[in-house]
This record gives structure tokens, sequence and C-alpha cells, in this order.
């Protein structure tokens, strides 16, 4: 393998983007697999976080990026850039800005007209790389050829710095502190968790840090984690939805943030698809269904070939909320304390696999109000059957969350669906105190499957309840839910809206 350390890449405005490039022994021209981050090129992953044991964590690998040993060995040039105003990159620091995006797509399109390389390109890589692996698709760089999109969400409002309108504090604040910091090159850089503090609606410079997924157009392999409940579950399922590629799969797995990305069948799938769109060979994709989705089945999973999302076979149910129970039935009218704890036991073998939504009422004495949706699930024993989040085993969450300040209530009409409801967050409208009101909640996909006896549960609260890395517990941004009161029955049925899919019928 050769390695070409700390080449100066010019972009469009004459700063230069310092990058590595690890290419095959050889003279033939190879494709590109292309990274850039903030998180700094040079830091050996053992030195940042020795907690992962990876089978191919060699002297060459740095944190969430693909493996140049691994690659090169299969015929591919690894490039990892760093990003404006980090590492050893000149310029001032804008994370997820338009010039940031541009920053990279210049890294793309100087690999692409390298006398090393074929001219294709991808970009790869996990959480921040493929954040900007969707941003600089939208851009359309000539020499891109295709993007890897592993656990990065797109729409970074609703997905990361305000989920629901609520500050998402606990999460920003700990990763800028821990990972952009210490690779700043100046004291001229912009705060990511200090603009996010300070714009509580939804505005251009939020927009500007939102993917234009009608603008992705070149052939996508987008992999979410069910775990992901804190940043990007949402966004690689949206992506996938709505990219404007012809060729697209998505993978929803389990396990840690880490982990799968080097797993072996995630490996494999990685060099089909690359194969298939940076080496020309039409048949690599051949049998991948365009969805693959491992089923929760208690504390095991069932991968699960579909051909659509959601799955056209749902039966969209309503479980309703009653004053101590969740039930099929709608209840009579009532009403119960806020926060609730409610709970369902099947008596059949129940699969949840798909987005999901609550419709809220609410009253309140206050003008605001933060609601916190947890889903859980329990076995017949009454033991807690987490998901496995960032951090796997030793991050447990619950198996689907959502998020709603209620004075975020207003919805987009073009793009709400009865299972997702999108919230436009573009201004503030209080609630009347004591007027009931409803609100549509968002919760993020899932998958679970109860057996009979076994516990889904409801809560709805007014904080993360010891939620960890997800936390928004910023005292400047949180509205109390103290003295507020949930409609039930009647006129004010507050109920889940779920997808149930039918246990009788496999998708072909």
């Amino acid at each position: 393998m050769r390695i070409d350390r700390d080449v100066s890449v010019p972009t469009r405005d004459g700063t230069s983007i310092v990058i590595d490039v690890f290419r095959p022994d050889g003279d033939e021209p190879v494709p590109v697999i292309a990274s850039m981050s903030p998180y700094g090129k040079d830091v050996h992953w053992p030195d940042r976080f020795p907690m992962y044991e990876l089978v191919d964590q060699g002297e060459h690998m740095v944190w969430e990026t693909p493996n140049p040993e691994w690659w090169t060995e299969r015929g591919y040039a690894v490039v990892r850039a760093d990003t404006r105003g980090s590492g050893k990159s000149a310029g001032r620091l804008d994370l997820f800005s338009r010039t940031d995006a541009e920053d990279f797509y210049d890294v793309i399109e100087w690999c692409g007209v390298q006398p090393w390389s074929t001219g294709k390109v991808a970009s790869s890589g996990i959480s921040w790389y493929a954040m900007m692996g969707w941003h600089v698709a939208a851009l359309q760089p000539p020499h891109l050829a295709a993007v890897v999109a592993w656990e990065g969400c797109t729409d970074f409002y609703r997905e990361g710095g305000r989920q629901g309108g609520i500050h998402s504090n606990g999460f920003l604040g700990r990763w800028w502190q821990g990972q952009i910091v210490p690779q700043l090159t100046g004291d001229d850089h912009a705060s990511l968790p200090d603009e996010v503090k300070a714009r509580e609606l939804l505005d251009d410079w939020y927009r500007e840090r939102t993917v234009d997924l009608s603008q992705v157009r070149v052939p996508v392999l987008s992999a979410g984690n069910w775990g992901s409940i804190h940043l990007h579950l949402r966004g690689n399922i949206e992506g996938w939805l709505d990219a404007a590629a012809e060729h697209k799969w998505l993978v929803v797995h389990v396990g840690s943030h880490i982990d799968p990305y080097y797993a072996d069948w995630a490996k494999e799938l990685q060099l089909r698809f690359l194969r298939r769109f940076l080496d020309g060979e039409q048949s690599a994709m051949d049998g991948v269904a365009p969805v693959r989705l491992a089923i929760r089945r208690g504390h095991d999973v069932e991968w699960r070939d579909e051909q659509h999302w959601p799955l056209p076979r749902t039966q969209w149910r309503e479980l309703y909320l009653d004053r101590q129970a969740l039930s099929w039935e709608k209840p009579t009218e009532a009403r119960t304390p806020y926060p609730a704890v409610l709970d369902f036991t099947a008596t059949e073998r129940l699969e949840l696999t798909g987005p999901l939504a609550l419709r809220l009422w609410v009253s309140h004495i206050a003008d605001d109000l933060d609601v916190f949706v947890h889903i859980e699930q329990y076995d017949v024993d009454g033991q807690r059957i987490p998901a496995l989040g960032p951090a796997g085993t030793a991050s447990p969450v619950p198996m689907a969350v959502g998020w709603l300040r209620a004075s975020h209530r207003k919805l987009d009409p073009h793009r709400t669906l009865p299972y997702r409801p999108w919230h436009s967050h573009d201004e503030s409208q209080p609630l009347e105190p004591g007027v009931p009101t409803l609100l549509d909640v968002e919760i993020w996909p899932t998958s679970i499957t109860l057996e009979p006896g076994q516990r889904l549960q409801l809560r709805v609260q007014a904080d993360d309840d010891n939620m960890g890395l997800i936390a928004h517990n910023d005292p400047d941004d949180r509205r109390s839910g103290h003295g507020a009161t949930i409609h039930l029955g009647g006129e004010h049925a507050s109920h889940l809206y779920l997808p149930v899919i039918p246990t009788a019928q496999v998708q072909r």
C-alpha cells in the first residue's frame, strides 16, 4: 500500500484542505473512497476510543472511516480529509454549512482527475461522514458515483439540534467538547452548540444544514440502526425515501453505532455496492432487496427482505390511551394526570414495524409544554427488553421515542402523513391555558415483536427520564409539565397510531 500524507487540495476560494491518500501498489488507476471530517485524519482510533476492539482496527484506522488496508487490498484508494478549520486544514470552521459541503465537493473533484484515479469516487463512512455524503451528493459533483451513508441524518433541525423543537443539548455539548474542540486550528470558528441554543425556530441557518434530497441522484446505500433514536435513524429512512436516485437501498440493523459498519456482512454489502457503481460490475447487487430489515424478536433479530417502506401490507391501527392501560377499544371520556405510564398486554404475537405517531390531547395551566414519548417492551416476567443504543449493551434505550414542544405543534399539510406528522417549526403557537389541544407527536420508526403475555408500555412525560447521551436538559430551554392533563376518550380520544404487520403473511 502506498501512502501520501498531508497532500494539499485547493478549494474554489483558495483555502487548502489537507488530505491523506492510501493507494494499492501498482500503477493501474483505481476508484476512490473519500471522506472528510473535523475529527482529525491523523488521530489513530485506539488513541481516542480504545474501548472499541474491532477485528480490522489496524495502524491506519481513524474513527468511523473505511479501513485503508482492507479496501486497498480490494483495489480502491482511500482518501481522508480534514474539514476546513480543523486538523491540518486552513480556514474557518463552520460545520454543515454550504462551504463545508463545497469543500468536500472540491476534494472529490480533485480525486477524480488524479492520474491514479479512474474518475469514479464514492463517499463512505459512519455518522458525520455519512451526513457529509448526503450533503455533497445534493451538490452533484461530476466525479461522485455513489454514497454509502451509514447511520447519517439528513435534517439537522429535526434529527440532531432540536428534536420536536426541544434543545438537544446533551449530545451536542458532549460531542463538541470531546471531538471537535481538540481538532480546532484556531479561535476563528462558528460554535455549533451556541448556534443551536440561540435558534429555537427552523430558520435559514438550519435550512442550509438540511439536505435537499430531491437533488441526491447518485446511487445510495443508506444504513440505519433501530437503536440510533437520538440522531440518525430517521434521516437514513427519510433519505432513502426522498432521494431522487434511481438506484438506492435501505438497510436497518441493530447493534452499536460503530461495530456493524465493520462487520463481515456489512463490508460484503458495501463491496458489492461499490463494485457495481465504481467498477461497473452490473450484476454485483443482483439479489439485494431494496429494503432489508432486522426484525426485532425480543433480544434476537430475524433478517427480512422487503420491497418498500413503509411495508404495503401494514394494518394501521389505533391503540387508545385509557386511565390505567392501552386498549384497542375507544374509552369513555376521561382525564389522567401528566405524566402517564400506560401498558398493553399482548394476547397473541404482535409485530409493529414502521413509523408511529401519538395523537395526544392535552390541557395545561401554562402556555407551553414539552412532551417526551417512550415506547418500552417488557417480557412475561416483567423484565425490560431494551434496544441497543449507541454503545450497544452498555447504553440501552427505549424501543422507540418521540418529542414535541406544544408550541411547535403546527403541521406542514403537504408533508404530514397519518403515521408521520411533519411539523413546520417556523412559528411558536402558545397553548391557551385550560383548553384541550391536539398534539400530533412523531415517533421515530421501530421494529417490535410482542409475544403473548409481553407488555408494550407507553410513557408520556415531561423529561428524558435518564436518557443519558440523548438528554434534553438545558434549563434555559425546557418547558415544565407541572399542571398538565391528558384527555382521553370521546371527542378527545388520545391514541397511538401503530404499524401492525400481519404475522401470517411473508413478503416475497
